[in-house]
């Protein structure tokens, strides 16, 4: 049965993925940049990129609310109205004009857009943990993202591309790329879970046990009484507080200093890097499925460090072609990334509570991109005012916190094995 779902999976999840393409960090920060920076001081169009580049990752504080929702309810019938919803906001987000309301409007369907893909995120870790095994979930989560990766990157490269011959051209496309989630919420509506009535039952009696499973108290007991889970969330608040403040300075830096064509800003913030993690992402599902997700990380993370070095040195030296460098990295710390953040918790969990860590973990990771790039776009506009040029020196920032968080994973992964 697990080996029929996936063909159905697979054509749902590449219909996303070309919505998805549309909704790319990078590439809305590179719309706002360059459509909206008539509208309001430099300041606060900076501030508006590091929000729709951070929104992939603030929106997932959706959770605390989709988590509930779907606790012990029908997760397809969820899955597909939330894919609708995020084609229906695509769709609209061609519509305002280049005006302050304008951006406001655009920046908030982003956002909406965002969460419901967050929402989405949630629950299918939930599906995925109960139709496919241990110790082939990597492999075919990697088939999965594989290919919608590809597809991301390809429709974010065309519109990068279509931006450069008219920077108006991303309204045609939009509402196109919105009619794909639609086409998604038909085909998905036909999916299954295995054991679905268990697995209802399951957690509606965890529910019954913990009266409200996702309240911030539950969310709590878990981090508490969780030794192993707390780590992995300490290692991840510092570690991916770095990854997530990148892509708005990258931005910031590309157009302010760099001034480098809209396509080279799209393909070097989403494109370029969703296509190496679409050749890279098989070797890490295999580590992931050998291995325990503290030594998965302490082994990957170093991708993530290697590609912010390459960053920092590419704005301080002011060598813009480093920047290619960088995002080919970045890209193969992504294809790692992407699989240790969707199945990571569930070495911490059980079937019945495996949305809950899930919960927590997307949650967190939606407090890093609410704060982190602001954070980072801040310290460059500080820097820039004390002297032109060392704005650049803020990309040591995620450099350094993502080194930070790499040595807390492998002294979790030594702590382990000293453990047995």
């Amino acid at each position: 049965m697990s080996a029929a779902l996936v063909p159905r999976e697979l054509l749902s999840w590449s219909l996303t993925a070309i919505t998805l393409g549309a909704l790319e960090g990078g590439l809305l920060g590179v719309i706002v940049k360059n459509q909206y920076s008539h509208v309001a001081s430099p300041l606060l169009i900076n501030f508006a990129v590091a929000i729709v580049a951070g929104a992939p990752s603030f929106a997932n504080l959706s959770s605390f609310i989709v988590a509930p929702l779907a606790q012990g309810r029908d997760k397809i019938v969820l899955l597909a109205r939330l894919m609708l919803l995020m084609g229906v906001c695509l769709a609209l987000m061609a519509i305002p004009g280049r005006s302050g309301f304008g951006l406001i409007l655009f920046t908030m369907l982003a956002v909406i857009a965002r969460s419901a893909w967050a929402g989405i995120l949630t629950i299918r870790a939930a599906v995925w943990r109960a139709n496919y095994h241990r110790h082939w979930r990597g492999r075919v989560t990697a088939r999965i993202v594989q290919v919608a990766s590809l597809l991301v990157a390809l429709v974010s490269a065309l519109i990068g591309f279509l931006m450069d011959w008219n920077g108006a051209a991303w309204r045609i496309v939009f509402p196109l790329a919105g009619l794909s989630s639609v086409a998604a919420f038909y085909v998905f509506r036909q999916s299954r879970v295995r054991r679905h009535r268990q697995l209802l039952q399951a957690e509606r009696a965890e529910l019954s046990l913990r009266k409200s499973t996702f309240s911030l108290k539950a969310m709590r007991a878990v981090v508490r009484e969780n030794r192993d889970f707390r780590n992995y969330m300490i290692g991840m608040m510092i570690f991916g507080g770095g990854n997530l403040m990148v892509i708005a300075m990258l931005v910031v830096l590309m157009n302010d200093q760099f001034t480098l064509p809209r396509l080279s800003q799209v393909l070097i913030t989403s494109s370029l890097p969703l296509l190496v993690l679409c050749g890279s992402i098989a070797y890490w599902a295999r580590l992931l499925d050998r291995h325990h997700i503290f030594t998965y990380r302490a082994i990957h993370s170093w991708n993530f460090v290697s590609a912010h070095a390459v960053f920092a040195i590419a704005a301080i030296a002011r060598m813009p072609e480093l920047l290619w460098l960088g995002s080919l990295l970045l890209g193969s710390a992504y294809a790692g990334g992407h699989l240790g953040w969707n199945l990571g918790h569930n070495d911490f969990s059980d079937d019945a509570n495996s949305s809950l860590y899930m919960a927590i973990h997307v949650s967190l990771t939606g407090l890093r991109g609410l704060v982190m790039p602001i954070v980072g776009v801040a310290c460059m506009q500080y820097l820039e005012s004390i002297q032109p040029g060392y704005g650049a020196y803020a990309m040591l920032i995620p450099f350094v916190l993502c080194l930070l968080g790499t040595c807390w994973f492998v002294y979790l992964h030594f702590d382990r094995e000293r453990q047995g």
